[in-house]
């Protein structure tokens, strides 16, 4: 799965996960407002994006349209490109698959 993405969810005391992947799924913010809210997804070779998160949403790393890894987050940002997704949050809690 060399040619997928590189995920990578941080906090400010550890690295909570790095795995690689087919897809990420997030929950973000649609304004700065923080008005509304909505599932967004990423692929390998997605536009350059810094993406508001959602607090108390999940986030998930999928191989094969199954999760490797799933957390809901206390809000927090993603920063995409091409070949990663790097999620910063204050604090993760890792779910099961969810």
């Amino acid at each position: 799965m060399e040619d997928g993405l590189l995920f990578r969810l941080l906090t400010p005391r550890k690295e909570v996960a790095s795995c690689r992947c087919d897809a990420v799924e997030l929950w973000a913010k649609d304004n700065a407002k923080g008005e509304g809210g909505g599932s967004m997804g990423v692929r390998r070779g997605h536009l350059p994006a810094v993406v508001a998160l959602e607090k108390g949403g999940p986030v998930r790393a999928l191989a094969d349209g199954k999760p490797v890894f799933s957390a809901r987050v206390r809000g927090g940002f993603a920063r995409v490109d091409a070949k990663s997704v790097t999620v910063l949050t204050p604090e993760a809690e890792e779910a099961d698959g969810e």
